[in-house]
């Protein structure tokens, strides 16, 4: 390796190591946050504010066309090509936000949320803003300045905790997430677009249609899965509430994204720390890096994932009011994603090493119809059937997490399809770490009836604590070297000069 390229991997890594700090500690925060919001709100109108922010987003993810990937994956681009991207991206983002607001009188009703509109002219200046601040971030992406970036987007989230909690608070009620929404948009906006030079996104060239085909041509394949990607963490939202009602998504929506808080928080940047803790690798080495970096992921998830849903009726008991009582057992069943979630995209980053762009199209396409399909089967079959009653809400929850798991399960076998890695590679070193999560259920469930009397809040500390101490007894007996492994991969990515 060149000393070119070992400064480029060293400040790569320390830029993911530097990612993983800010984003665990401000998640933790927001997730405060959000335990908290609820206090202030009520599920019906929750509901609607989300589906106007998911109908917002998804017009942003659909009009996206690749554009982010073709400025990181061409680094050599000169500002000429870079102007052709800005605004080619910030057209059809005009177009597609605008699109959805005009018809939000008429998408509202559809999903049982008439009171869309009355969100939508916020979510859209919001979105506009992280449009035009999308363009300057990949600027500050392709020069590794991984620390202001973090910054940046940490101000943005302990923006949004803020408003939110504030004007919820003071009796502004569900327009307080819109108004947040905002807020933390129009921040990152300001503290990107100063870091860069606007002339390296912005300065204004003659356009020409060769280069915006060379663009086009470009993202259709990678933006064809990056809908879809994006479409299956929103759109079970759209159909539950038009199934159940918005009280009901709003609650699912809750529970949702709490379950999803490890993964994201987590999951996600702790698997770009692993994985750059890997030198490049190509061939048999490539896929032996898979294997390790699948089992190293799954050491903290799964502890976390399952976990989490372990404690999930205590922690709705604790933070919660009656309101929200049906978010504890939604919470249980749905906590279950993010365990399989990381692991799928570790192994989708290493099938766009190596150009396997068509088959990831597939995986994504395949798990968002699957997961729509059966929702839709469901919903049809259960909503207002008095035999099912409320666990028909409980169904969905544990389809999504089935979903999740096929899923990761069919990402598994692409590669032994493609590369023939056979599937034991991948699924024996999961068997442990999931036997010492299984151990960790049951000892919280065992406790928790000698708990009856304390303080939820007491409650919670404790089998959390318990959860810990089990699960790390666990580990020390079942997977010592692995774990050992594993905590060496992240102190020295963490360390790393």
């Amino acid at each position: 390796m060149s000393a070119a390229s070992s400064s480029l991997t060293a400040r790569t890594v320390r830029g993911a190591a530097w990612t993983l700090s800010t984003s665990v500690s401000t998640r933790l925060i927001g997730l405060v946050g959000t335990l908290l919001l609820a206090r202030y709100l009520v599920p019906d109108e929750y509901g609607e504010v989300t589906a106007a922010m998911i109908v917002t987003l998804t017009a942003f993810t659909v009009s996206s066309l690749g554009v982010g990937n073709y400025l990181l994956s061409n680094p050599g681009l000169g500002r000429a090509e870079v102007f052709h991207a800005t605004c080619w991206f910030v057209s059809t983002g005009v177009v597609a936000l605008g699109a959805v607001w005009a018809a939000s009188s008429a998408i509202g009703p559809y999903f049982d949320a008439p009171n869309l509109p009355r969100y939508m002219p916020i979510f859209v200046a919001a979105a506009l803003c992280d449009r035009i601040e999308f363009l300057p971030e990949r600027m500050l992406i392709r020069k590794l300045r991984f620390r202001w970036l973090s910054l940046a987007r940490a101000a943005g989230e302990l923006t949004y905790t803020g408003l939110s909690l504030g004007l919820a608070r003071a009796g502004v009620g569900p327009m307080a997430i819109a108004w947040a929404y905002l807020g933390r948009a129009a921040l990152k906006l300001i503290a990107i677009a100063l870091a860069v030079d606007w002339r390296e996104w912005a300065e204004p060239h003659r356009l020409r249609m060769a280069t915006l085909r060379s663009i086009i041509r470009y993202g259709s394949g990678v933006s064809v899965a990056s809908i879809a990607a994006a479409l299956i963490r929103r759109w079970d939202n759209l159909l539950v509430s038009r199934y159940f009602g918005a009280a009901a998504m709003g609650a699912y929506n809750y529970a949702y994204n709490l379950a999803d808080t490890p993964a994201v928080a987590i999951g996600e940047p702790m698997s770009d720390v692993v994985i750059a803790a890997f030198p490049q690798a190509e061939g048999a080495k490539r896929q032996a890096a898979l294997i390790r970096a699948c089992t190293m992921i799954s050491l903290i998830m799964f502890p976390l994932a399952f976990g989490f849903g372990a404690v999930a009726d205590t922690a709705v008991d604790a933070f919660f009011n009656r309101k929200w009582a049906n978010v504890g057992p939604m919470l249980m069943y749905l906590s279950i994603l993010s365990a399989p979630r990381p692991i799928a995209s570790i192994v989708q980053s290493y099938l766009f090493a190596g150009h396997r762009v068509r088959e990831i199209v597939w995986l994504e396409w395949g798990s968002f119809i699957t997961l729509m399909a059966a929702i839709a089967a469901l919903g049809a079959l259960t909503a207002g059937n008095p035999r099912f009653g409320s666990s028909a809400i409980l169904l969905i929850c544990g389809t999504v997490g089935a979903v999740f798991i096929l899923r990761t399960l069919a990402s598994f076998w692409t590669v032994t399809w493609l590369d023939g890695v056979a599937m034991r590679r991948f699924l024996v070193p999961l068997v442990r770490p999931l036997i010492a999560s299984a151990i960790m259920v049951a000892a919280i469930f065992a406790v928790r009836p000698a708990l009856d009397g304390h303080r939820p809040v007491v409650r919670l500390g404790i089998e959390v604590a318990l959860g810990a101490a089990v699960y790390l007894a666990g580990a020390r007996l079942i997977f010592r070297d692995a774990a050992v492994e594993f905590l060496g991969l992240v102190r020295g990515s963490l360390g790393r000069r």
